[in-house]
């Protein structure tokens, strides 16, 4: 073996290979422990000067990586990460031709760059969207993607009755701009519902509820179903039936378990493929199976911009649906969730007080449990239905209106009034119209008579209008008086023609020509025939001139209304824009002071619990910057997509929205890509500076060809053996001896680790003493509730019997209801502030100042390391310790996140573990009371109920905590591994360039291979020097994708509790 190293055992204790008492004597001992000691004052008073000063020349000679790592845009790092991808990939085709040898460590170093490599992926940043039905959620994830229609949405009806998440779409095929997945339930899962629904929907006969066409009522539900599901089946042949054999049908179980892969080069066209599985239908008239009883989630692939930083976003069912199940599908999920987005309309999320009761004290509280009350976003939907003149009264906002209003009433009556004479006018072009009409009728009659005269035949004038006149005109208007009036003034003076104008009206209106005999007229002559026609065409002119003048000021004056009303309209539109926007100002401001003070409210109640100690004026934390650190988003999905271009077939009126930002719909799409930044930075940081110890290591290995200390093989030893002894002196010298960074690179850890036990068993495993026996003395009274009498606050029957059918359950006409919930109360509610209090303060603080003091102890080691190394000449080994140390460093730096990503993983399922252990040992009553048949079962169900909770009520609470206090001990074991490997990490590091390897005992494979990769990393960190320079990084789109899809921030974190250490292969 080239050189020792040491490994923890498991425990967490160290042991080194056993040594020769005699290799290193007490006084060499402590000669090397006075120059440490020395080195040790030194960095320490170095730690005095500026901050901003270089340390051991390390930013002089710093690495393009290295610098890369401290970068703070999250762009930056992914195009970082995305060269040491590349990188990486390089690396393993050099490596990969020395596989075939086994005397090389050509494997470890793949199996290294592999594991690096698997933590490329880029995170995923899960939001949750929650609200009640119908607030409007799919609609606004809808805007969010830009997109008018893609999730299953539906005027009538609430139709999302399964979880649907929606990420970024990171493949290139066009054929696939929009996938989707449909996942079903499994088989046994659906057995397990399908009994339940049996249990609702059978009566004591057997037979089908009589109510089981009223979808209010749980019979009606599990009906709904189970028709969907079998719509072929009659209501004999459901009785008949049962679970299994339903759940065996063929055509069910080709479906069970599936995924079913949908994909569209359209959103309306997914849209549509997605309606088949995901809506229910009023009518289903082809008796065909429908699918959405049977779905477990369905993800959603698209282009979003919004989501192209990996923002996942999740369209949860109503916290508060009628439906048990979905309720409980939006709990279950909303653990995974590192962000919360709750949709509640602006017209009633003030007046509902959302935002102070966050759907229920339950909700409220399991917030504070996880710490995520932080990660909460409000969002206040349907900005744009808003009454004006409301909203100017109860916003107290009539005054800054009021010019406005004045002038919007101003116009109205200027408007009018041109409405009226374009009316007066409208009569007159009439008049001139009947006018042209007449006169193009005489014209036609002189022109016949014109005819008849050139054919030989004598013509007389005409008294009335000729009956053969084709050119005869539809009244369109009746005329009145006043226009026969005028029409006469301006007609014709000629007599004849007079005449005719004033000729009875049956004559008119039977259009007959009546010819007088020859012997009273003369018959007419070619030029009176010419000279009364250019008469009448001399008026008709005249008549259409003075029709077209009448016409144009019309038109002028239409314009001029037009324009009177588009002025109204922007008016209106200024002052609903100042309406809008001042509900939404005083909505924001009411909101997230009803938040912090539902947080104080939820303080104050486990505050209270301590009375002795308690002091309402004294708050627990700054109440209104919680108010200000709320984001609240009011927004109008509709005037976005409106304003989009979208909703062409939708009569809405985007009056009020001047521009798409009105609508607030693209601050929360930056909203949302800003939700990511921290996680992508993190993420993008920590896997450049592995990749920076990963390529130092490797440079150490390949440079070290056994030459590079010009040590005997009994210096080297030596040179090990004394920092082993350095290290394991702690058991076998005294404290006094040891430098002062030795003992506190082992004392950091273990004081850390102390800090974090004493805060849990404090806050957390010493209430559990406490409470627990006010939880047993408050069971039995819990369980009498529900069967106390209506008046008293119990349950019905009904209720009662559905509670304990879904394992203790349920959310009917009155409300949910958990049994377990509410047997596990007493310590629940006196317990989320310790827990808080724990997890989130105490145990960051700890981890912080573990990190302050190991970055204090690790620069002091490193200047003694220096020192050795400058005594022994080794200057290439300096260069590298310099570059490893900033690695170090970082990697320190990195600690409170990682053990606050290692906690949170663990504390949101410890909290939650609690009911579930309640409801098991709950179970066998559960199963009494459903079995119950018969008269006098309801009195059986209660006795039975208060007689198991007063026989286990002990055991029960005793197994929910020793359970979480389990969870708890492997986190603190988890942590402090994870500290120990650190600390291993660091010590390895050094020895290998300190000790290095023997050459006499190197395989000659094993040397040649270190000599051709010794040049090629030399050469790699210049790959990065673009990035750092300042060059383009790509879009997020574009960002390294080694695998397929992210991986959830929550898993990927916890998943790296190995990983520290790991880059050097033993």
């Amino acid at each position: 073996m080239p050189y020792l190293k040491s490994e923890p055992n498991d425990d967490c204790s160290w042991d080194f290979p056993d040594l020769p008492e005699t290799v290193v004597e007490e006084a060499e001992l402590e000669t090397v422990v006075e120059k440490a000691e020395s080195v040790v004052e030194k960095a320490e008073d170095d730690d005095d000067d500026d901050d901003n000063e270089p340390k051991f020349g390390v930013e002089n000679d710093e690495s393009h990586l290295q610098r890369l790592v401290s970068a703070s845009q999250p762009e930056v790092l992914e195009a970082g990460v995305e060269v040491g991808v590349q990188v990486l990939n390089d690396i393993k085709i050099a490596l990969e031709s020395a596989l075939s040898s086994n005397t090389t460590e050509a494997g470890s170093w793949i199996g290294a760059i592999d594991d690096l490599q698997s933590r490329a992926k880029p995170t995923r940043t899960i939001v949750g969207v929650v609200g009640n039905t119908g607030a409007g959620k799919s609609s606004v994830i809808s805007a969010v993607l830009d997109e008018e229609r893609l999730l299953p949405t539906n005027c009538m009806r609430a139709c999302t009755a399964s979880p649907t998440e929606i990420s970024y779409n990171y493949l290139k095929n066009p054929d696939q701009l929009y996938r989707a997945e449909v996942e079903f339930i499994a088989v046994e899962d659906w057995q397990k519902e399908l009994k339940v629904l049996f249990t609702d929907l059978l009566d004591g006969n057997g037979e089908v509820s009589r109510e089981c066409n009223d979808q209010n009522c749980d019979a009606g539900v599990a009906y709904a179903k189970i028709k969907a599901v079998y719509p072929k089946m009659t209501k004999d042949m459901i009785a008949q039936s049962n679970p299994d054999r339903l759940a065996r049908e063929p055509a069910v179980r080709a479906v069970l378990g599936t995924v079913k892969n949908l994909q569209s080069t359209t959103a309306a066209g997914l849209y549509r493929a997605l309606q088949t599985y995901v809506d229910s239908k009023e009518k289903n008239t082809n008796k065909a199976m429908e699918y959405w009883p049977l779905i477990k989630v369905v993800r959603i692939y698209t282009k979003a911009a919004a989501l192209a930083t990996g923002a996942c976003l999740v369209d949860l069912p109503g916290v508060q649906d009628s439906n048990a199940a979905r309720a409980a599908v939006a709990e279950n999920y909303m653990k995974s969730c590192t962000g919360l987005w709750i949709v509640a309309p602006i017209t009633r999320a003030v007046d509902d007080k959302t935002a102070k009761t966050l759907l229920g004290n339950s909700f409220r509280r399991q917030l504070k449990y996880d710490g995520t009350y932080s990660a909460v976003t409000f969002i206040c939907s349907k900005t744009d239905d808003i009454s004006v003149t409301e909203a100017a009264e109860s916003l107290d906002i009539e005054e800054e209106i009021a010019d406005s209003w004045h002038e919007i009433q101003e116009k109205k009556k200027k408007a009018k009034k041109l409405e009226e004479q374009i009316c007066l006018l409208r009569d007159e072009k009439a008049v001139f119209a009947d006018l042209l009409d007449a006169v193009e009728d005489e014209i036609c009659n002189w022109e016949e008579l014109d005819s008849k005269l050139r054919s030989g035949r004598n013509v007389y004038a005409p008294s009335t209008p000729s009956k053969s006149s084709n050119k005869k005109r539809k009244r369109l208007s009746k005329p009145s008086g006043s226009r026969k009036n005028r029409r006469s003034a301006d007609s014709d003076d000629d007599e004849n023609f007079s005449d005719s104008e004033h000729s009875s009206g049956s004559d008119e209106d039977n259009g007959q020509l009546v010819e007088i005999g020859d012997e009273n007229r003369q018959p007419l002559t070619e030029g009176e025939i010419e000279e009364k026609l250019g008469e009448l065409k001399a008026d008709k002119k005249q008549h259409r001139r003075n029709k077209k003048l009448v016409q144009d000021k019309i038109t002028a004056l239409r314009e001029q209304v037009k324009g009177i009303n588009d002025e109204k309209e922007t008016l209106l539109a200024e002052v609903k824009a100042i309406c809008i926007q001042g509900r939404n100002e005083y909505s924001r401001k009411a909101i997230k002071q009803d938040f912090a003070m539902g947080i104080k409210e939820l303080d104050q109640e486990a505050a209270a619990e301590d009375e002795g100690n308690f002091n309402p004026d004294v708050d627990v934390r700054d109440y209104d910057a919680v108010a200000q650190s709320l984001p609240v988003f009011c927004v109008s999905s509709r005037a976005f997509q409106k304003l989009s271009g979208r909703l062409q077939k939708d009569d809405f009126n985007n009056a009020g929205f001047q521009s798409k930002e009105d609508t607030e719909v693209p601050q929360l799409q930056s909203h949302a890509r800003k939700l990511t930044e921290a996680s992508r930075a993190a993420n993008g940081r920590r896997f450049l500076n592995d990749l920076a110890r990963l390529l130092n290591s490797m440079t150490m290995w390949a440079t070290n060809d056994g030459t590079r200390l010009n040590m005997s093989n009994g210096d080297k030893r030596g040179g090990e053996i004394r920092l082993h002894k350095l290290l394991q002196g702690l058991d076998k010298y005294d404290f006094e001896l040891l430098p002062a960074f030795v003992k506190d690179l082992y004392g950091d850890v273990e004081t850390c680790i102390m800090t974090i036990r004493e805060a849990i068993t404090e806050n957390i495993y010493d209430n559990f003493i406490r409470l627990t026996p006010l939880a047993v003395e408050a069971a039995g009274p819990t369980a009498t509730s529900w069967g106390a009498p209506k008046m008293q606050g119990g349950l019905l029957w009904a209720t009662y019997k559905a509670t304990t059918r879904r394992n203790g359950i349920y959310a009917g006409a009155s409300g949910p209801r958990n049994f377990n919930e509410e047997l596990w109360e007493p310590i629940d509610k006196r317990l989320v502030s310790g827990w808080e209090r724990a997890f989130h303060r105490r145990l960051p603080n700890a981890s912080s100042e573990f990190a302050r003091e190991t970055k204090r102890h690790i620069e002091a080691s490193h200047r003694f390391v220096i020192s050795e190394a400058e005594a022994a000449g080794a200057f290439t080994s300096i260069n590298m310790l310099n570059q490893l140390v900033s690695a170090n460093l970082q990697q320190v730096a990195d600690i409170p996140t990682i053990v606050h990503e290692i906690a949170q993983g663990v504390q949101v399922q410890a909290n939650r573990s609690f009911t579930p252990v309640i409801q098991d040992q709950m179970t066998l009553a559960y199963d009494i009371c459903t079995a119950e048949r018969g008269t006098g079962s309801f009195r059986r169900m209660k006795d039975a109920m208060v007689n198991h909770v007063a026989t286990n009520r002990n055991s029960m609470f005793k197994l929910a905590t020793s359970t979480v206090e389990d969870q708890l001990e492997q986190l603190i074991k988890s942590i402090e591994t994870r500290m120990m490997t650190q600390r291993d990490s660091i010590y390895n590091c050094y020895l290998d360039v300190l000790v290095g390897a023997d050459a006499k005992t190197m395989p000659r494979a094993e040397l040649m291979l270190r000599a051709e990769m010794a040049p090629i990393l030399e050469k790699l960190d210049s790959r990065f020097a673009g990035i750092v320079d300042g060059e383009c990084p790509p879009s997020p789109e574009t960002a390294p994708r080694v695998n397929a899809e992210p991986e959830d921030n929550a898993q990927s974190e916890t998943d790296r509790d190995a990983d520290a250490g790991g880059i050097v292969p033993s």
